[in-house]
């Protein structure tokens, strides 16, 4: 994620559809009392990103920026699914086979 700061008031991300950054650049903004510049936002995740980890990059990007850096940021690589929430009847794909109790032939 990359911040390029502008004077005129308008901040744009590319591609658009990351609404996440956008919320991120301008809570930065507004934390180091300079709402008055705008930029671009650009964001280069190869795939879906988590939204509070795509708002720390923007913020953080901006804070670079602005503080003298190039503005680049590096997304963290994507959280794996919580299994918290996971329906205890679903069985998980992960777990080992469960353990069937052999009979011997002497038992029978």
């Amino acid at each position: 994620m990359r911040f390029t700061p502008s004077a005129i008031p308008v901040l744009t991300c590319v591609p658009a559809r990351h609404e996440a950054a956008l919320r991120g650049a301008v809570e930065a903004l507004a934390r180091l009392g300079r709402s008055d510049l705008g930029g671009t936002l650009r964001v280069s995740a190869p795939g879906p990103a988590d939204a509070a980890a795509e708002r720390l990059a923007a913020r953080r990007a901006v804070e670079n920026a602005l503080h003298g850096g190039c503005g680049t940021v590096l997304l963290p690589p994507p959280r794996p699914p919580s299994t918290r929430h996971r329906n205890p009847d679903t069985p998980n794909p992960s777990a080992p086979p469960p353990a069937i109790p052999l009979q011997s032939e002497e038992l029978r």
